[in-house]
């Protein structure tokens, strides 16, 4: 499923989740990618979010799907560091209800969302690698790491494959 501008409300998931919570579907996970492209040095960094402090039973179940990420990411895109894990309250998880994630989280679905590096932490001497260019005319192709989406990509498709086949 694919959802766009999550910045007007997460209208198109908050619909999407809401419906399949009506319907009583069963979904064991969402992995969800957003903004996966900009890598400004090596080494390669990213962040995986599954921070819901309002159901600790969703987000231990979204932990799970992160921890998952993290462990099929190290055999199919070495060339990218551990994802850095984001759940709450410790880690004051910022993408808790900022992306299209936390609508299945709403709905008691469990679910994280893949990412660039770009807040700092978890811990206090890890620094961002915020795109300057997020939410700007510049923000273009011009300004992709192709390869770190593709390890990025490769992450996620192969942890979404494994929680597929459990």
């Amino acid at each position: 499923m694919l959802f766009n501008a999550e910045e007007v409300g997460l209208v198109g998931s908050a619909k999407y989740a809401a419906d399949q919570a009506a319907l009583g579907t069963q979904i064991v996970g969402v992995y969800q990618m957003d903004m996966i492209g900009y890598n400004s040095a090596p080494p390669p960094t990213c962040e995986v979010h599954a921070g819901y402090s309002l159901d600790p039973v969703v987000e231990a179940a979204s932990v799970q799907l992160a921890t998952r990420l993290q462990e099929v990411a190290a055999i199919v895109s070495p060339g990218v560091e551990k994802p850095q894990l984001y759940c709450s309250p410790e880690d004051k998880d910022k993408a808790q209800g900022r992306s299209d994630h936390s609508s299945f989280h709403r709905q008691g679905y469990p679910a994280c969302v893949f990412s660039e590096d770009f807040f700092a932490g978890p811990s206090p001497d890890k620094p961002a690698d915020e795109n300057p260019n997020y939410h700007q005319p510049s923000d273009t192709v011009a300004n992709m790491d192709f390869d770190y989406a593709a390890n990025l990509g490769r992450a996620i498709t192969a942890a979404a494959w494994v929680t597929a086949n459990l």
